[in-house]
């Protein structure tokens, strides 16, 4: 276990971990699959995470991005999941696109009843796409295989890093996605990494206009004195998801008000998503 004092100022290191969190993520972006489908800045698009595990490379992002539909409907065509390289070359997350499969996402299908269900997708990665796109972009994955657990009686806060689904901007063909730093307060008592989930939340005044529709598949890291950061959880759902919104009579929450629901990551809880996605990881 690793043991640090409590630690809340990170304005030392504040590049560093977002430049460390860059590398493990990048865009996701939901394309109708037609022919010669280009991305641009009106694009719908979330966030994958990359990660090691027992040696392997795997893709990671929300279940409700990998079998998201065109329009949202139900019974409409499945939007093809891809990640774009820096020459403009796509690699799919879901076959019979043109461009190259990075791998597939599996992921529990919707339950009928209105039941919740675990909203995590995962890909094997091919080695095709970890040399031709991670590695010309300088992507690396999160080293699970290296995790240490925390001690999260000193956690306050956690921070985490994602791409927003309303901060794109184009020029030519190049797309761009911003980075969006945020740190929240950990409101889950008693935490633990036998918990399934955990929510942080802040109120934060002076951040009028943003929006955490995009963040979904992002990690969720523990931040050290020593500028090492450590994950702890994959965001499934954020508020507020739209930057117009505003606060109605009756509600406690309005577009000040933050939070993050999020699904506890540690290797145990890795190796139990593989499971029950039916692969078949070696112990």
């Amino acid at each position: 276990m690793r043991e640090d004092e409590p630690f809340d100022d990170i304005s030392e290191h504040i590049k560093g971990y977002a430049l460390t969190a860059s590398t493990h993520c990048e865009p996701i972006y939901l394309m109708r699959n037609r022919r010669g489908e280009r991305h641009d800045e009106e694009t719908e698009s979330a966030t994958i995470t990359y990660i090691k595990f027992n040696g392997k490379y795997y893709g990671l992002t929300c279940a409700h991005v990998a079998d998201a539909r065109e329009g949202g409907l139900e019974g409409k065509p499945f939007l093809v999941p891809t990640v774009w390289g820096l020459s403009g070359k796509g690699f799919a997350f879901r076959a019979g696109s043109e461009n190259a499969l990075a791998g597939e996402f599996r992921f529990l299908e919707r339950p009928r009843h209105g039941n919740r269900r675990l909203d995590v997708a995962i890909a094997p990665l091919s080695d095709d796409f970890i040399r031709l796109h991670m590695q010309t972009k300088g992507k690396v994955p999160l080293d699970l295989d290296k995790w240490e657990e925390l001690d999260w009686s000193l956690v306050r806060t956690c921070a985490t890093w994602g791409f927003p689904n309303r901060e794109k901007s184009s020029s030519g063909a190049i797309v761009s996605a911003s980075l969006l730093t945020t740190i929240l307060e950990l409101q889950s008592q008693p935490m633990s990494f036998d918990r399934d989930e955990f929510l942080l939340a802040s109120s934060l005044p002076e951040s009028e206009g943003t929006s955490f529709s995009g963040l979904s598949g992002s990690a969720i890291y523990c931040l050290h004195s020593d500028g090492c950061i450590t994950p702890v959880g994959i965001i499934y759902e954020g508020m507020p998801g739209d930057p117009s919104s505003k606060k109605v009579d009756g509600s406690f929450y309005g577009p000040s008000d933050f939070q993050i629901q999020a699904f506890v990551l540690s290797q145990a809880k890795f190796r139990g998503w593989l499971e029950m996605l039916d692969f078949t990881p070696p112990r």
